[in-house]
Formats: structure tokens, sequence, C-alpha cells
């Protein structure tokens, strides 16, 4: 530093600051983006409303004038369960028994997700899940007869489910049953 003028050694702090609060805002938005979505989506006043904590919800139908998402998709219906591990495991049980496309998914507490099962991947089982914390003992509390054990990386998080509608008021008699065959329970 004792061959740079003053005026190069301001730049060169200045160009340092700028660096470390860039890498700082990135870390920053990388890390904590995600997991701010999925607290506001777990514990928002929509979840509140919908009182989803441990439990099966089911949102209305999206239509062309819903915008709680950003282009929200007016082919799927979805039930969806914010879940808490900290209590214990929690059993997810669903029977859609559709010829369409439907799917769970499962999200970890910074939005990734871990766990997928679709229509095809059941070949017209219904899913019966034993979901269990991270380093979490699956069998401190065992698993029911046929559930299958899942350990999610967090031990809060969200789940999915996706049903497929090509028409709602035509196939509402099916759909809408078949979505509502969703559980999640505290094991």
């Amino acid at each position: 530093m004792k061959n740079f003028s003053e005026h190069q050694r301001l730049w060169f702090y200045r160009l340092l600051t700028l660096a470390v609060t860039g890498l700082l805002a990135h870390l920053l938005a990388v890390w904590a983006a995600p997991r701010l979505i999925m607290q506001v989506l777990m514990h928002g006043p929509a979840a509140q409303k919908m009182n989803m904590h441990n439990q099966a919800a089911f949102p209305e139908a999206v239509t062309a004038k819903s915008r709680s998402v950003v282009m929200p998709s007016p082919d799927m219906l979805y039930s969806v369960c914010a879940y808490d591990l900290r209590e214990g495991p929690v059993r997810v049980r669903a029977a859609p028994a559709l010829t369409n496309y439907w799917s769970v998914a499962l999200y970890a507490a910074n939005s990734d997700n871990f766990f997928v099962r679709n229509d095809r991947q059941a070949q017209g089982r219904p899913v019966d899940l034993w979901l269990v914390a991270p380093g979490g003992d699956p069998q401190q509390k065992p698993p029911p007869a046929g559930a299958e054990v899942v350990v999610s990386p967090s031990s809060t998080g969200f789940l999915l489910m996706r049903v497929l509608t090509t028409d709602y008021q035509a196939e509402k008699a099916v759909v809408e049953p078949a979505r509502r065959t969703l559980q999640c329970t505290q094991g």
C-alpha cells in the first residue's frame, strides 16, 4: 500500500467496500429470501386463514381473477399442509384414484423440493408417508404398517398436492373428492 498514492488508496477501499457489500447482499438474498418466502407461506395470513398447521387445507379453485400467486394455473387444483415435526412425525395420506395427473410434493423450510410422488409413480396405489424430522429416529414412534418413511431436511416445511383438471366445472364431482383425500395429521 505504500506504493499507492492517496487517490489510488481511496479508490481501492471504495472498490473493496463495494465488492464486500455486493457479496454480502448476494449471500443474504440467496440464503434468506427462500426462507422468508416459506415462512410467509407457512405462517402468514393466508395460512392462518386456512388453518393448515399439520392438517390439510383446500384453497378455492384458481380462476382468471386469482392473484395470490403470480400467473396461477386454472388447470390445477391445490391442497396444502404446513407441517411441523418438532412435536413428532406427521402422517400424510392421499388416495386420489384419478386417471389424470396428480402429485404430492414436499418442500423444506428453505423452499427445496425434497420429495415428489405422482400418479405415474403411485401406479394407482394411495400415498402413505410417515414424515420424520432431520436426525430424528423414525423408530422412536414406529411408522404405521405400510407407510413409507420420509426424512425431512428441516423440522418445518410445506406440502403441496396438485390435481390436474381441464374443465373444473365439468370434472368437479370427480376432482374435488380426489384432492380432498389428502390427510396431514400429527403422528
